[in-house]
């Protein structure tokens, strides 16, 4: 598999992960005028199984070693000590979810924690593998990693062959990238829209400035999508397959995991933002959000949408 990924990476990555991941569903909630696709009820609760399981089954390597918030880190643990791996190490960086923590260090994985923002943590992890002979997965600028996460453009589109847009969660931009290649190939009029929230829109601003910029490391509610700078193999491809970056605020992304809770679904921060997104750009029934996560704990979920019920009751 070349760094340049392909429409043909995502279908054989689709081959590869088949009998690994689940087929998530994909709903029209008319409450919210809205399709939802449910990556949260994917094993280990978000999309980062799919790519995670690409490199696994694909590298067979026999140790990895990754910089994560905590999706990225239990999707490759999980992929990892299921796959055969025999070492799986997460750097995690300051501000980290300590619910996420717990759940690495229960699931097996050996964790280790980095000074500074996730541009440090990602560096500490390269090191990491090149000291002890890991291999380091990044959790979006690699191009198995693109080719899994992909996937869920190919069940979109299997699922909708005529809707308008995708509207998808971005971070490093792994996720957004697989989702372009694979719509791009299949539906080139359905538009891809990419959603950061105020104050880590490091990719709407590499963007705007025509390369790609740093930004400090981001306070937001949505800690799945810290990211500094976009990553060096998606970037490119956000650039040439993304219609567009819409940037919401942290009071939007509760307001939309609200209105989520009433529909029956506890939503992380970052899984809502494309359901955020979708509403500050005016999309209807035609779009499907990507719901891209749900681990977060009930003590966090009611703390953000405490207002929300406050004011609705």
């Amino acid at each position: 598999m070349s760094a340049a990924i392909t429409f043909a990476d995502i279908v054989d990555a689709s081959d590869r992960l088949r009998g690994h991941i689940r087929t998530t569903p994909l709903r029209l909630f008319p409450e919210l005028g809205l399709h939802l696709k449910m990556e949260h009820v994917q094993g280990t609760g978000s999309f980062k199984l799919r790519g995670a399981t690409n490199v696994v089954r694909g590298l067979r390597p026999s140790g990895v070693v990754t910089g994560s918030s905590g999706n990225h880190g239990a999707a490759l643990t999980h992929a990892a000590l299921n796959g055969g791996v025999e070492r799986a190490v997460v750097v995690m960086a300051e501000g980290h979810s300590p619910q996420k923590r717990a759940r690495l260090e229960t699931m097996g994985a050996e964790v280790v924690f980095a000074q500074g923002g996730n541009s440090a943590r990602d560096e500490l992890a390269q090191d990491m593998a090149a000291d002890d002979g890991l291999m380091y997965v990044s959790s979006h600028s690699n191009p198995w990693v693109i080719a899994g996460q992909g996937t869920v453009g190919l069940e979109v589109l299997d699922a909708l062959p005529d809707i308008e847009a995708v509207v998808v969660p971005v971070g490093g931009g792994g996720l957004v990238s697989g989702i372009a290649t694979a719509v791009r190939h299949l539906a080139p009029d359905v538009k891809v829209i990419g959603v950061e929230p105020v104050g880590a829109d490091d990719t709407k601003r590499s963007l705007e400035a025509g390369h790609r910029i740093e930004i400090d490391p981001p306070s937001t509610i949505c800690d799945g999508v810290r990211a500094q700078t976009p990553g060096d193999i998606t970037f490119p491809i956000v650039q040439a397959l993304v219609d567009d970056v819409v940037v919401v605020s942290d009071d939007q992304v509760a307001e939309a995991m609200y209105l989520l809770w009433r529909e029956g679904l506890i939503i992380e921060p970052s899984g809502a933002l494309s359901v955020a997104g979708a509403r500050h750009a005016g999309l209807g029934s035609e779009t499907v959000c990507v719901l891209s996560g749900g681990n977060v704990t009930f003590e966090t979920h009611s703390g953000i949408i405490q207002p929300w019920l406050g004011e609705k009751q």
